[in-house]
């Protein structure tokens, strides 16, 4: 077998097994595979119509901003979905449709709580960006509970690059005037702030003329970004250190193997230099931008059904079990506190405005590609 079907292999096993979380035709998803390949046990299913709520026994459908079963949008989703399910006893399934799908959804859905979307902070990103129209603005949604944050968020390259750090990809561009250095990152997405965010801190450190040379490769799924690395046509990729992390162990053959650095924010049992740690500053401060995930409902949202999923969700993150399944995708549970619908629009609004500038200073994305 030769590597390269090897790893089209490994790719289509893992979204196969990623999608064996959702069931079909109700009960609550089964485990997430993405827990397993991290090392640790993957929990439970929790028995359908566990719980009480006014949608005990409904199916409720979570749609999420990715195209993608084994990204963290994917993953924390689906971890949510099964506890909610057994919290407030209806049949949770997860859809994932990508960004403009998920939003175009929530904009139509009923406000009855059996159309909900999980995901993070491409939700308004991809307005900032300009990447889907005004009319998904929050303003037009229900901002409802915060159900976690990845602080995990990073870039990878081939193990094999002359670079393992965003210093050392940057000393590498110093070093070599006729070289250039491709991320391949999305549109409107975290990604896309976090490369603008290293592209303005090289610009202003280091001028035009090396700045210059770092180049967007903008699209594509977690697979997909791991198959252009494979092929080398990208030098440099955007995701997440759970779907990352096989292919940085021992014994991970040449082509495949990897390297993360760079993440949004400290992780926690996981040996990787954050970008405020590697030197990257905006305005003088290091930057941090670790991914915060929410559920968004219609604007029309019931408020007596709003509140059970506020209630529910305080339950599920005070819950050992989740706060344990977290952990080992490398991901940070919150308080009941910060779950709280009032918390988490204030939060969600203020990680907004304060995108705006950054946004605001960064290049156009067809000036890099």
């Amino acid at each position: 077998m030769n590597i390269k079907k090897l790893f089209a292999g490994i790719l289509a096993c893992v979204m196969l097994l990623s999608l064996a979380g959702c069931t079909v035709g109700g009960g609550a998803p089964a485990a997430s595979t993405p827990a397993a390949s991290t090392g640790g046990d993957a929990p439970a299913a929790a028995p359908a119509g566990a719980g009480e709520s006014s949608l005990k026994g409904q199916n409720v459908r979570v749609v999420i901003g990715s195209t993608s079963t084994s990204g963290d949008s994917y993953m924390i989703a689906d971890l949510v979905t099964r506890y909610l399910s057994a919290e407030m006893g209806f049949n949770g399934k997860v859809d994932a449709i990508g960004n403009a799908a998920a939003l175009d959804e929530i904009a139509n859905a009923k406000g009855d709580g059996k159309t909900v979307m999980m995901f993070h902070d491409m939700t308004f990103l991809s307005v900032l960006f300009g990447s889907v129209d005004e009319q998904y603005a929050l303003e037009n949604m229900t901002v409802g509970p915060r159900i976690g944050q990845n602080p995990g968020a990073c870039f990878g390259a081939a193990a094999e690059a002359p670079y393992a750090s965003l210093k050392e990809v940057t000393q590498y561009l110093i070093d070599n005037p006729d070289k250039t250095v491709s991320f391949n990152i999305e549109s409107g997405a975290t990604s896309h702030l976090c490369f603008a965010a290293y592209y303005l801190w090289v610009q202003e450190t280091y001028g035009d003329e090396v700045a210059g040379r770092i180049k967007a490769i903008v699209g594509g799924t977690t697979a997909e970004k791991l198959q252009r690395l494979w092929d080398r046509n990208a030098d440099v990729i955007y995701g997440d250190t759970s779907a990352f992390a096989q292919y940085t162990e021992e014994g991970v053959q040449d082509q495949l193997k990897m390297t993360m650095f760079g993440s949004c924010g400290e992780v926690n049992g996981v040996e990787i230099d954050s970008m405020a740690t590697e030197g990257v500053t905006f305005n003088g401060e290091p930057f941090v931008f670790a991914k915060d995930f929410c559920m968004y409902f219609p604007k029309d949202m019931d408020a007596a059904v709003l509140a059970e999923y506020e209630a529910a969700m305080q339950k599920v993150t005070e819950n050992p079990d989740f706060q344990a399944d977290m952990a080992k995708l490398f991901y940070t549970a919150l308080s009941a506190d910060e779950v709280t619908v009032e918390a988490s629009k204030e939060f969600i609004y203020n990680k907004r405005e304060q995108s705006q500038e950054l946004i605001d200073r960064s290049p156009s994305l067809d000036s890099l590609t």
